[in-house]
């Protein structure tokens, strides 16, 4: 009787030491777990911050894009609104808008969070799908867009638009480089200039229309951030 209560007690005792080694094991993976999630909703929360940033930055020059390219615009219109009883401030102001014409613009999206996260797979501790998705149309379909009909208005005014007015202009004093001047009511009045400045307008107009879809989908993709950011602060 004592054998058999000595065989019961060494096996409780292994049954014990047992079952407090699987509590232990499985609260240390409860904590590994817990630390994991804690990590990945802090890595989480600092991307879409960082995002947020980005986007915010973006906005800014969108906006001042589209104000350059109404300006080119605008030169066109003045090119077509001229007529020979113009003031002479409208000359200069025609002036102006020739040189507008000129301006370079080129769409640079802050899109260094993006990389990094399509680079690591740092994406998997995005827990909305849609937003991740929103987020790929942004940088990879509407800016690259935009960054395609950026390149077509720029072709037009590296070898149409600049290379006439070039042609076309004059040195009142061939020594001083500031008195460069063109004759404004000559070359707004030549049918062929006419027939380029009608071109790069469209591809203005061409290349405006990216840009506002791109604001549309980044605004729509910041509010969708504030609202995961709202819901980790919970």
């Amino acid at each position: 009787m004592t054998k058999k209560k000595s065989v019961f007690s060494l096996l409780g005792r292994y049954v014990s030491e047992t079952i407090i080694i699987i509590i232990g094991i499985s609260i240390s993976f409860a904590i590994s777990d817990w630390e994991k999630k804690r990590s990945a909703r802090i890595s989480y929360q600092d991307y879409l911050e960082r995002l947020q940033l980005d986007m915010a930055i973006d906005s800014v020059q969108i906006v001042n894009d589209v104000r350059a390219y109404r300006r080119k615009i605008d030169g066109v219109n003045l090119v077509f609104a001229f007529h020979p009883g113009f003031s002479q401030d409208s000359i200069a102001m025609m002036g102006e808008a020739q040189n507008s014409l000129l301006n370079y613009i080129e769409f640079l999206p802050n899109d260094n969070t993006f990389q990094i996260l399509s680079s690591t797979g740092d994406f998997n501790v995005f827990t909305n799908d849609s937003l991740v998705s929103e987020l790929f149309r942004l940088y990879r379909y509407d800016y690259a867009f935009i960054a395609m009909n950026g390149r077509e208005a720029n072709h037009e005014r590296l070898n149409q638009v600049k290379p006439y007015l070039i042609d076309n202009m004059y040195y009142e004093d061939e020594l001083t480089f500031p008195l460069v001047r063109t004759d404004i009511p000559a070359i707004v009045s030549d049918r062929y200039f006419r027939n380029i400045c009608l071109e790069y307008q469209e591809s203005c107009y061409a290349a405006i229309n990216p840009y506002q879809r791109a604001m549309q989908r980044l605004v729509r993709v910041n509010r969708m951030i504030r609202e995961e950011l709202v819901t980790l602060d919970r």
